[in-house]
């Protein structure tokens, strides 16, 4: 999260099994923000001040009191829905979520190489530190939901995508992002208390983390339902004074272009260089690319934006991806609720341009995403972090639910698109 944090527990070595063992052990508020194999993550619980609302509003209040007390972490969550309302200007559909809640936590342990280093207050810190040094290890167990399923077929999927296409052809969009819902129910009977859905959430995080570890995975209790994140994609990374003359440098790596990955090295290998030779998926990936240089531009000092010319392959556990940074120094006085509102809801799990897209989105699609392609967020001393949560489930008592969706534009083959949104939720298919 950054090299600004007071170290106070920078000797503490840590089983990674023990982390969802805490969450199993129904630890209040529990949070990981998982940074994947050779990152480093935040875990948290026991928070001190939780803030809920259905709207941006508190932002401001959640800012002005991260800014009074920078050394007490935050992690929290904002659903699609919060930031697409705001941008539309009127009210839809929610989730099953709040859209805004941000928790304040007295303590926090970074973890990763290196070791595991303590934020916050010194006797938080120490019990925290406690609690995780006890929970018991979770292991790999069998799967416990049935098949994952779309909940509807290719046939209303195609409906909704030639309702894209004629969008597309009639001038209103370039690109939209078009999603579906996936679930899998309990095998036998679902976990009837909180301690039995608490622990049935590790095992399954666990599990996944274990098949398809991603850089920006994240297990949260939510209250009467888990978020299980398994998301390689950053919406935006500040990190305070990093810029010489002591300016704010803000990051972020939007993902477009995909090709599954696949068991034999060498037809893997011709996967993955026909995305990066394909004229197709590069000019996907350039449109969303000049969309965020747009966005980073509402609060960037005047010449500082800068992205590549050529994306690069990154190479997930079950897909290709091309991703590109996108980067500048912030001009002073930028706020939070500025900054929210210049990237949220992220261009690449929208389409260009945003707030119609956006619009039309809400016409098109039958179901609310919730926190899939909303944000999942830390604040520190260092900056903050926000994860635009992609291959991201909700887990209750009814079993376990996903989004997954791709971009469109004109040429995209329906069949195609439709075997890639079931490409990328191939993690949760159980192992």
């Amino acid at each position: 999260m950054g090299s600004r944090w007071p170290v106070l527990a920078a000797d503490l070595e840590v089983d990674a099994r023990r982390i969802p063992g805490l969450a199993a052990a129904q630890a209040p508020g529990f949070a990981w923000l998982d940074g994947g194999p050779g990152g480093r993550g935040l875990v948290a619980a026991w928070p001190d001040l939780e803030i809920e609302a259905d709207d941006l509003g508190a932002l401001s209040e959640i800012e002005a009191r991260w800014r009074a007390r920078p050394e007490l972490p935050w992690i929290g969550w904002l659903t699609y829905e919060v930031g697409a309302d705001a941008l539309r200007g009127r009210a839809g559909p929610r989730g099953r979520l709040p859209g805004l809640c941000f928790r304040r936590y007295p303590a926090a342990l970074e973890i990763g190489p290196g070791g595991v280093i303590g934020r916050g207050e010194a006797g938080a810190v120490d019990r925290l530190r406690a609690h995780l040094e006890a929970a018991r290890p979770i292991e790999r167990a069998r799967w416990p939901l049935d098949a994952l399923t779309p909940t509807d077929d290719f046939a209303a999927y195609r409906q909704r995508f030639d309702r894209v296409l004629a969008a597309i052809r009639a001038g209103d969009t370039y690109q939209i992002n078009l999603s579906h819902v996936l679930e899998a129910r309990w095998t036998a009977t679902p976990p009837g208390s909180p301690a039995a859905l608490a622990r049935a959430a590790a095992a399954i995080y666990a599990d996944l983390r274990g098949r398809a570890p991603a850089p920006m995975g994240a297990l949260l209790d939510a209250g009467g339902a888990w978020i299980l994140s398994n998301s390689p994609e950053t919406l935006i990374d500040v990190r305070l004074g990093d810029v010489a003359g002591g300016r704010d440098l803000a990051r972020a790596w939007p993902i477009k272009g995909t090709r599954p990955r696949s068991d034999d090295p060498d037809e893997d290998r011709r996967r993955a260089a026909e995305l990066l030779g394909s004229a197709k998926d590069r000019a996907e990936h350039l449109m969303i690319v000049d969309l965020l240089r747009n966005d980073l531009g509402r609060l960037a000092a005047p010449g500082s934006v800068a992205a590549p010319r050529i994306p690069e392959l990154v190479a997930l556990p079950t897909v290709h991806h091309l991703v590109s940074e996108v980067r500048c120094a912030l001009s002073p006085g930028w706020s939070l609720a500025a900054l929210i509102d210049a990237v949220f809801p992220g261009g690449s799990i929208t389409g260009a341009p945003k707030r119609r897209t956006i619009e039309l989105i809400a016409a098109i699609e039958d179901h609310a995403r919730g926190i899939y392609c909303g944000a999942i967020l830390a604040l520190g001393p260092g900056g903050l972090r926000a994860s635009i949560p992609i291959r991201t489930a909700i887990l209750d008592r009814s079993g376990l639910s996903l989004c997954s969706g791709g971009g469109l534009v004109a040429d995209s083959d329906p069949e195609d698109e439709w075997r890639e949104t079931l490409v990328k939720a191939r993690a949760f298919a159980g192992g």
